[in-house]
């Protein structure tokens, strides 16, 4: 794995900022000094038990092909974090994710 690669698993499997902490408050303060980014989205949001994995990519794919900008969250990932965020079919580059992961660890 490369350096940058690794210093975003340092950031996000440090027992510090991302630790597990339950209610929605911490991402409620990120999402406000970002000034809520998520107002100016159009998002689908797949729930349920079983095929949430499948029915997200399926619905990705057609909407790519449609012509639409996608992105696409899923988890757990197998190789790498970068495997959980896609925009258009291809997961966000180590270049990308560090930068992102650096600037909301560097929020507080």
């Amino acid at each position: 794995m490369n350096n940058k690669y690794e210093k975003i698993k340092k950031i996000l499997t440090s027992q510090e900022k991302f630790h597990i902490s339950l209610g929605l408050e911490r991402i409620k303060q990120i999402l406000e000094i970002l000034h809520n980014p998520q107002e100016k989205l159009k998002i689908v949001q797949i729930a349920g038990t079983n095929g949430k994995g499948s029915t997200s990519r399926i619905l990705a794919e057609i909407l790519t092909q449609a012509g639409y900008k996608t992105a696409l969250y899923t988890s757990p990932h197998i190789h790498k974090y970068n495997e959980r965020i896609k925009i258009n079919g291809q997961s966000i580059s180590d270049d990308d994710f560090l930068n992102y992961i650096e600037n909301i660890d560097n929020i507080n």
